[in-house]
């Protein structure tokens, strides 16, 4: 939820691995009033139950944030399997564990860190300022009410603070930095000679019958896949709002209709003053620095000496300026109520303690004048007309390509659309455009589009774009003709045959200089020792690779072979390493292994913390309940 709010990438890859990396996260902060009620336990964490209904729900949201993550490029498929459904399962045992650990240490989110979070997310900004209108309709897109987002956000800044502190824990140690550069900028003393592929070329034969008979055995190498070339059109509301005309009477007219949705939301600036708990002590202690305070003390003094919201308290209390529906309700009804600048609440309880509220500012509502928001207005009311012409031509759209199903010629015709043409693609589709679809690629091989030549269905690209496809042209599965593949397969066996032999006559030649022969008189191409680094551009990556998993000698050399992709049988000659300078290192690069170091250990602290977390609970799985 929280990445799909802050981030926008792309590529179903990247979203598959980020979003399975992010489960346990994604998840913490599910509430009962998500889960519902439900007799049916699939798991218990200490004694907790996790419903069937809830983990249901949290499938369901993890489908939904990755279906708004991935776009087009999302497959219901690759979410519905037991792996996805044990991952989820995982989160939510996570999310007791941590949640317990939030409890017995005590910590706490404040309001104003939730505030700021909130209003500092771009996705509930207009014009680079928070839009709480805008918050309340972008949270309802995705199934979520102001309150149930910002209860899951508490608990989600409260296990990442867990964490995060955790994570903040791990440092690597100067040491442990020289030694890793030592390591990286470490030496090898290498000697190295190659037989070359091309000494059998010469004495290897290929015939036709080995040819055919590898051809025959390998068909499906050599079979292009069916193809299909699309027509289509498509209804977009992007391409509609383009062609609705425009006049500046229409303009004045949308603008003083809507003039609300070109005016911000009062803001308020408010400080506090938290006394956790809710007991009478609490209440007391809120009271007693009340009476301070109207005897003359100054608040902000007092909230660095007494609040207990350690994210304000440093700052006289200061929360900064927020809008409605924002704070926890009783706070904020409070905070509004306030009259004048400088003006103090009574106690307001929360569900964090007692607070006592200053008024330190208001910022009125702010509009713009027409001038100043005309290319907004133009653009939200091409928009709106766009959209009411989109929702009249999508019923045309679905009606007209139903009864002409044998072609889009009348229902282009009657919407004045135009008729496109992908080029040629197979069942797995292309990287771009229309052809990327998954909807577009099932419809364009179904049996009613490939096999019956009738329209498709209307395709749903987004709520605001529509396709409807007819075939243009089938191309079958073919077997290329072996006349046309056989000089390449003699070519590929021709190489099998050298490349063995190569490496037969290279494992003869490593066996003798590791009984003691000279490697400089059974390899004429031999190389001299010297040494290389990692990365010298001097000698092949391949042989370097090799060259620095090799065991470290001791009293002699060490020797290994192997065949390199070209075909080539490399023998290598290990004689000494010696550790890297790092005298030389500069301050940059230290700091970037660094931070590349401590990010290592501190995702393994976080892993090891809430893996002793599972190993000292009692977590019970119940299988016939989750399957």
């Amino acid at each position: 939820m929280l990445h799909f709010i802050r981030n926008h990438a792309q590529g179903w890859i990247a979203w598959f691995i980020v979003g399975l990396i992010s489960i346990p996260f994604a998840l913490w902060g599910i509430n009962s009033y998500l889960s519902g009620a439900s007799t049916v336990v699939v798991a218990e964490v200490n004694g907790s139950p996790i419903t069937q209904t809830e983990l249901q729900t949290s499938l369901q949201q993890y489908r939904d944030r990755m279906r708004s993550m991935m776009g087009d490029q999302f497959d219901p498929a690759m979410f519905d399997n037991a792996s996805v459904k044990k991952d989820v399962l995982d989160g939510l045992i996570d999310q007791r564990l941590l949640r317990d650990a939030n409890q017995t240490l005590k910590q706490r989110i404040s309001d104003a860190a939730v505030s700021q979070f909130i209003r500092s997310t771009p996705a509930f900004q207009r014009d680079g300022k928070f839009d709480s209108d805008y918050y309340g309709m972008v949270l309802a897109r995705v199934g979520y009410t102001p309150a149930q987002y910002e209860a899951q956000l508490r608990a989600d800044l409260l296990s990442q603070e867990l964490t995060t502190n955790i994570q903040n824990s791990s440092i690597a140690s100067v040491k442990l930095l020289n030694e890793a550069l030592r390591l990286e900028r470490q030496q090898r003393e290498i000697a190295y000679g190659i037989v070359p592929i091309q000494q059998f070329v010469e004495e290897v034969n290929v015939d036709d019958a080995e040819i055919r008979q590898y051809y025959d055995d390998n068909l499906a190498a050599y079979t292009a896949p069916e193809q299909v070339k699309l027509n289509y059109i498509e209804l977009s509301v992007d391409e509609l709002a383009k062609d609705i005309q425009i006049n500046e009477d229409d303009l004045k007219k949308f603008y003083a209709d809507n003039q609300n949705q070109f005016v911000g939301p009062e803001q308020r600036r408010a400080s506090h003053i938290l006394v956790e708990g809710d007991d009478e002590s609490a209440l007391e202690k809120i009271k007693a620095i009340q009476t301070r305070i109207n005897e003359g003390e100054d608040f902000a003094e007092l909230a660095k000496d007494a609040s207990q919201d350690t994210g304000s308290a440093s700052n006289g209390g200061d929360l900064g300026f927020f809008g409605r529906d924002v704070m926890d309700p009783a706070f904020e009804e409070a905070a509004f109520a306030l009259e004048n600048v400088g003006d103090v609440s009574e106690p307001i309880k929360t569900e964090f303690g007692y607070h006592l509220i200053k008024l330190t500012g208001i910022q009125k509502p702010e509009g713009k004048s027409f001038a100043q928001a005309r290319d907004e207005v133009e653009n939200l009311y091409r928009r709106q007309q766009a959209e009411s012409v989109f929702y009249d031509e999508a019923e045309q759209l679905a009606n007209l390509s139903f009864e002409n199903p044998d072609s889009l010629d009348v229902t282009a015709e009657a919407l004045g659309l135009e008729i496109k043409t992908t080029p040629s693609f197979t069942r797995t589709g292309t990287e771009e455009g229309i052809t990327s679809n998954k909807k577009v690629i099932d419809a364009a091989f179904s049996e009613d589009v490939l096999k019956n030549d009738l329209n498709s269905a209307v395709i749903e690209l987004s709520d605001n774009d529509l396709l409807v496809i007819h075939k243009n042209k089938h191309i079958p599965e073919t077997v290329l003709p072996f006349e046309s593949v056989s000089p390449a397969i003699k070519q590929q066996l021709i190489f099998d045959k050298a490349r063995k032999l190569a490496q037969d006559e290279g494992e003869s030649i490593l066996e003798k200089v590791k009984s003691g022969e000279a490697p400089d008189s059974l390899l004429t191409n031999w190389q001299a020792p010297e040494f290389y680094g990692r990365d010298a551009e001097q000698v092949s990556g391949q042989i370097l690779q090799r060259a620095f998993t090799m065991a470290k000698p001791l009293s002699s050399a060490n020797y290994e072979g192997f065949s390199a992709d070209n075909g080539n049988y490399v023998v290598i000659k290990l004689t000494s390493v010696r550790n890297g300078n790092i005298d030389d290192v500069n301050e940059e690069q230290r700091k970037a292994l660094q931070q590349q170091l401590t990010g290592i250990y501190a995702a393994a602290e976080v892993e090891a913390f809430i893996a002793q977390l599972r190993h000292d609970a009692e977590i019970d799985i119940h299988q016939d309940a989750l399957k």
